[in-house]
């Protein structure tokens, strides 16, 4: 086994430097907006100059990708993580229900995220690409699961269920943002049924 080489100096000050902006974005982002936090806003509250930010996000969706993406992550990872023991279309409406209410948490500023965020491309558009393809492969598990326990008929494509789960959850979050106000139960209700119409679950 090949032991792995200590950071140097310069690595973990870029690192430091790079959280820094990012916790900064984060806290400006929520407090006060991401339309009204400029860049130049964000260099002054970071102590860093402008130039030093464009050398670590080269735009500001980016960005917000990387400042809002671990609290994503890790509701989605507590929502698998405390998932009901068993019904099939119960486990997707547990993981739709906690990650709805992120967003829910603050809607005008979800929709930014989403607007900002869907056709990202670069380093962090990929960041956000492997996090749907892990997403989905973890929804196709849960799938190959409940095949294996009875719950869904042996001939159930979970690859093409768990995309038809994405598509559900998706409608659902952008039906539930287009609102004044995200109601949560209201879309669970729509998405609840979509699953349910879907994955007909054996007797």
């Amino acid at each position: 086994m090949i032991p792995q080489q200590k950071p140097t100096r310069r690595q973990v000050q870029k690192e430091d430097t790079r959280r820094i902006i990012q916790n900064t974005a984060y806290t400006l982002f929520a407090e006060r907006g991401y339309t009204e936090t400029t860049m130049r806003t964000l260099a002054d509250h970071a102590g860093v100059g402008l130039g030093t930010i464009f050398k670590h996000f080269p735009d500001k969706p980016s960005l917000l990708v990387a400042a809002f993406q671990e609290d994503l992550s890790r509701i989605i990872h507590e929502a698998f993580k405390a998932l009901p023991k068993s019904g099939i279309n119960e486990q997707l409406l547990h993981i739709t229900q906690n990650i709805y209410g992120f967003y829910a948490s603050n809607p005008e500023f979800s929709r930014t995220l989403i607007k900002e965020t869907l056709f990202l491309k670069g380093k962090h558009g990929q960041m956000l690409d492997r996090q749907l393809t892990a997403f989905l492969n973890a929804i196709s598990e849960l799938l190959k699961t409940a095949v294996e326990k009875g719950e869904l008929p042996i001939e159930t494509d979970t690859h093409e269920g768990a995309l038809a789960f994405g598509s559900f959850y998706f409608a659902g979050l952008v039906m539930g943002l287009k609102k004044p106000v995200f109601d949560v139960e209201e879309q669970l209700i729509v998405v609840g049924a979509l699953i349910d119409n879907y994955f007909v679950r054996t007797k």
